[in-house]
């Protein structure tokens, strides 16, 4: 990719130079916010378009031409690159005058680590890997788990992410004696045995009912003729457990050969809403929506093709074999191609008239329908919100996108900081964020939130990102008005941003001495004066909504710091045991409970672990006397811990 050079001196200088090649333009302002993302396969005719004077434009894209004051090319080499960066840089700018896709998803599936001796059964959402098999996406996470925990439970396969190569053997954990797992890594299970576990679950996900139960039914009937009846007890409730668990799935397709994706729209003034069916094997396994705004000039194809960009662009996309439409897509070629690559296998694009897939498109349209009549009701109570909060609390701006800070910490120790942010009155998870607090120490709240609100806007400022409408900080008079010179200092005017604070008080005691009664006040940067607002306002309890997930958010990684920290303390009082030891062990094992139980086998096999740190290890867990962190832990639980041996840190960069 090139990009055209920021020093060009005027737009006409800009129009002039523009190649004639596939790619991406934005469209900028005089501030350098970006209005418009579009593609294009010739660039210089695309982009000249906008600005010839026989252009028809409607009101929305001409608001935006009358603003454009830069403009920055990325050029691509093929028109599927050009779909895949524009929807990656529309997903970034989130522009003004782009149709607005409200909903940024992903979905999880079960992935098959069929590249092990011993494959694993877990539920993803990572990115996808060539070697292993994905089945789904299934969009109810809740049922999903409950399938995990229902095929963990009576399809015994391991959970341990060790490698188990054939080359060494370990004790087996608690999980074979549940009988949750047949502990190859004992080594005395044949990968054979193991294999036919696996050909079990993979039939669940391929739809194969009738094997699979008629599979089950002779386990079980072989079982209870060898008398092994605690055994076949089990077979017969996994026969139940599965039977229900298809039965929840509707079954749309008796040949069992449907592998499609169904998309249709359904659109209200400006407003419409795509709804998605997910086709698997012949059975429904899923369902969702995405709702659009600003779709007043835009033909249905382009919403559809919006929406599936975003959706098979994504790390963990697996496109089916069919994608089912109710239009033609503006740049269909390109979406294919990208489509078939991920996929590595032909997709084939079916605009239904009649027959089964012409239903399925009514119920996905149905689906839509109800969808958007939903989210209409919600947007109109979520606007009526927004402009009360402005009215009641004297705003200059709208508060759309509001972000709010919170600070945690116990005594000074381990103190952090969280970002929530919130636009038209809903969380927006995708632009949370944590720090970890720097150059602070002790318990000062005020300095922990003056390094935080530094770091956020000086970095928002150096990258040319939107300011949002307002910032709420949990704290009083002090601390607003130490954010307000936080801003100040930066450049950030009163004009741009609103700066609220939300505390707590209480009033005197009541007469007759009863108690206090507890309320909250609204404070402004140099204003003596709070602002009460009732209880039941409208206005208070969108305040406190925000505020409340700020706290929640960073109560949630503070208590996530503190129990590494003593998972790492209780190590490092280990002989022999640094820093550096203390992430090999916990790699290996996943918690420190894990590393008393290890044999001594298990510390030699740890990789960069030398020998006599392994046998030092060794004798201080299982010798006495013993360091008083790791006394007794091979047989007491230790409170809160947990396998945290994939989040384990490996940078000092605390914002993530």
């Amino acid at each position: 990719m090139t990009r055209l050079s920021k020093d060009q001196p005027s737009l006409p200088d800009i129009l002039a130079s523009l190649p004639d090649s596939p790619g991406v333009y934005l469209h900028k302002d005089a501030q350098g916010e970006v209005l418009y993302v579009g593609k294009a396969k010739n660039l210089r005719s695309r982009v000249r378009s906008y600005f010839q004077p026989s252009s028809s434009h409607t009101t929305r894209i001409a608001a935006m031409v009358r603003q454009v004051a830069d403009i920055q090319i990325l050029t691509t080499r093929t028109e599927t690159e050009a779909l895949i960066l524009e929807a990656s840089l529309i997903k970034r700018h989130q522009p003004r005058y782009n149709v607005e896709l409200k909903d940024d998803k992903s979905y999880p599936f079960f992935k098959l680590t069929v590249n092990e001796r011993f494959p694993r059964l877990t539920l993803t959402r990572e990115e996808r890997e060539e070697e292993a098999e994905y089945f789904g996406p299934y969009t109810n996470v809740k049922a999903a788990r409950e399938t995990l925990r229902m095929l963990h439970t009576f399809f015994p396969l391991r959970t341990s992410r060790m490698t188990l190569d054939g080359t060494k053997t370990y004790r087996p954990c608690l999980n074979k004696q549940l009988g949750r797992c047949l502990a190859p890594c004992t080594g005395q299970v044949q990968p054979a045995d193991y294999r036919k576990l696996i050909d079990k679950v993979r039939m669940f996900f391929l739809g194969k009912d009738k094997e699979l139960v008629k599979t089950l039914q002779t386990d079980m009937e072989a079982l209870a003729e060898q008398q092994r009846f605690e055994e076949a007890a089990v077979a017969r409730d996994a026969l139940r457990a599965v039977e229900t668990t298809l039965q929840r799935q509707q079954v749309v397709d008796p040949a069992r050969d449907s592998d499609q994706d169904v998309f249709a729209l359904h659109r209200v003034s400006h407003y419409a809403m795509v709804a998605v069916l997910f086709i698997r094997h012949g059975r429904l396994i899923g369902h969702d929506a995405f709702f659009l705004s600003n779709t007043e000039d835009t033909e249905d194809g382009e919403l559809l093709q919006r929406v599936m960009t975003r959706l098979y662009t994504s790390p963990t996309a697996q496109p089916p074999r069919e994608v089912v439409l109710g239009a033609a897509l503006p740049e269909q070629e390109a979406l294919a191609e990208h489509m078939e690559r991920v996929r590595g296998g032909a997709i084939r694009f079916t605009q239904a008239q009649r027959g089964e897939k012409r239903n399925l498109l009514d119920l996905a349209g149905q689906n839509a329908r109800t969808a958007l009549e939903q989210r209409l009701a919600r947007v109109a109570d979520d606007e009526h919100v927004v402009e009360d909060a402005r009215r009641r609390l004297h705003l200059r701006r709208l508060p759309r996108r509001v972000e709010a800070f919170d600070i945690s910490n116990i005594q000074g120790r381990h103190t952090v900081a969280s970002l929530v942010a919130w636009r038209d009155n809903q969380p927006d998870k995708a632009h949370y964020r944590k720090f970890r607090i720097q150059t602070v120490s002790g318990p000062d709240d005020f300095a922990a939130m003056e390094e935080v609100l530094t770091r956020r806007y000086q970095r928002v400022l150096a990258e040319g990102g939107a300011l949002p409408d307002l910032i709420l900080i949990d704290g009083g008079k002090g601390q607003v008005n130490m954010a307000a010179q936080v801003l100040e200092r930066l450049g950030i005017s009163p004009t741009q941003v609103d700066l609220l604070g939300l505390a707590k008080g209480r009033t005197e005691h009541r007469r007759g001495g009863g108690p206090k009664d507890k309320f909250e006040y609204v404070v402004k940067p140099h204003v003596k004066t709070e602002l009460r607002l009732p209880a039941n306002s409208s206005t208070l309890h969108f305040l406190q909504r925000i505020r409340d997930e700020s706290h929640r958010f960073a109560v949630t990684y503070h208590r996530t710091l503190r129990k590494r920290s003593q998972l790492r303390s209780g190590l490092e009082d280990l002989p022999g045991v640094g820093p550096s030891r203390v992430k090999k062990l916990l790699t290996r094992f996943g918690s420190l409970k894990r590393v008393a139980e290890a044999s001594l086998e298990d510390l030699l096999a740890v990789p960069g672990l030398p020998q006599a740190a392994a046998h030092t290890i060794f004798q201080a867990l299982n010798n006495k006397p013993q360091p008083p962190n790791t006394k007794n832990l091979a047989s007491e639980d230790i409170p809160g811990e947990e396998d945290i041996s994939s989040e384990i840190e490996t940078g000092d960069d605390a914002h993530t």
